[in-house]
């Protein structure tokens, strides 16, 4: 019985992204009323970086930069690696605080054209 409730909870907060196998795209979506498909043949490269308590996920496309903050964030690297995430965004603010410690949270993304 106490399974079933924490399932609820866990359900309760909106995921950040969802791992699905195989995938020929991600989904990322900015905002509601934004989303932007790119092809992972056209993924060049992926790192991980972490400062402060907030991590930092850079994913370089040949037309186009993202980046991605959050927290334990490197779960979602692993998934991108076997090009195995099928769409993610960033968690409304008001969720932060009730995310699990081992979900991870990406609370910022940004797009940006490549140079």
């Amino acid at each position: 019985m106490k399974t079933e409730n924490r399932r609820q909870t866990v359900q309760a907060t909106p995921a950040c992204w969802q791992r699905e196998a195989p995938c020929p795209c991600l989904r990322i979506e900015t905002s509601p009323n934004e989303s932007h498909v790119f092809p992972y043949q056209h993924l060049v490269t992926a790192s991980l970086t972490s400062a402060e308590q907030i991590e930092t996920l850079r994913l370089s496309f040949s037309s186009h930069d993202v980046e991605l903050q959050g927290r334990n964030l490197r779960t979602l690297l692993l998934a991108l690696q076997d090009f195995a995430v099928k769409w993610l965004r960033s968690m409304p603010e008001r969720y932060h605080t009730l995310a699990a410690a081992d979900d991870g949270l990406i609370t910022e993304i940004r797009i940006e054209d490549a140079k």
